[in-house]
């Protein structure tokens, strides 16, 4: 029996923002993409440009992100196609091992920018280059130099 897991960013509509962001950065390879409206069920309007699954390759690891399925009705309320619940305490934190203190450095550097910066970027008992950082879309990654 073999299992994998693949991490699953759900984000608020800005699934292709964040992945033209992550192919800069990460040095990310779209493997596939497909909006709401390309899916063969029927969805209302608004959602069809949304992203409903794009997998991407960032080095050996796979990523997977979706809009989730709200959309905003002209009454200001939100209309769940499908109902996504996310508990409030789960936190969820990517781990990105690098073997080049440079890279952990540009990356570390570009991801806080309009982010947060939970822990500097530093030298630790187990890494030359050791921080976490939460990027402008609200997901936080830990930065591990592995040499």
């Amino acid at each position: 029996m073999t299992i994998r897991l693949t991490p699953c960013i759900v984000m608020n509509g800005n699934t292709k923002e964040a992945v033209h962001f992550y192919e800069k950065v990460l040095d990310a390879k779209v493997l596939n993409i497909q909006t709401y409206g390309e899916m063969s069920v029927p969805c209302p309007e608004a959602l069809k440009e949304r992203v409903a699954n794009v997998m991407l390759q960032i080095g050996e690891s796979k990523l997977m992100l979706f809009d989730a399925p709200n959309i905003s009705v002209p009454d200001g309320d939100t209309e769940q196609v499908h109902n996504i619940q996310h508990d409030k305490n789960a936190v969820v934190t990517i781990n990105i091992s690098i073997n080049d203190v440079r890279r952990t450095k540009e990356i570390f550097e570009i991801l806080q920018k309009e982010g947060k910066v939970i822990a500097p970027l530093e030298e630790v008992p187990f890494s030359p280059a050791f921080g976490t950082v939460m990027d402008k879309f609200g997901v936080t990654f830990i930065l591990v130099t592995q040499l």
